[in-house]
Parts: C-alpha cells; structure tokens; sequence
C-alpha cells in the first residue's frame, strides 16, 4: 500500500527523531522516489536538521540554556 504525502512528511520528520520500521522506511522511501515535492520537503528538513544542530545557542555557547 502506497502512503500518501501528508504521511509521508510525517514520517520523514518522525525519521530525524527515531528510526522508523523497515517497513515504514521502505514504504517512504518508495514514495520519495515517486514524489518531487516530498523529495524537497526531505531536503528542507534535512537542511533544518543540520542548521539546528550546529546552531550554538543566543549566546553563542553550547553549555545549554543559560543560568542566572
């Protein structure tokens, strides 16, 4: 059975939490190959997952939220 694409960008953000069940990968993975718009919603949430993992803090550590 073919997921469709609200599924899929639910799945593809559940995916940068946890890993997802083979048979959900594979299922993802298939749509991806068919969808152009999903492909890009990919790319965008794999470039926001970088960007907010390099992302330093407001006050440019990483020693986490800031203490008084």
């Amino acid at each position: 059975m073919m997921i469709n694409c609200k599924e899929a960008s639910r799945l593809l953000s559940e995916g940068l939490d946890r890993d997802l069940a083979p048979g959900m990968r594979a299922k993802l993975r298939f749509h991806l190959f068919l969808c152009t718009a999903c492909s890009r919603v990919k790319q965008q949430f794999d470039f926001l997952h970088r960007a907010a993992a390099q992302y330093p803090g407001p006050d440019g550590d990483d020693d986490g939220p800031h203490k008084p």
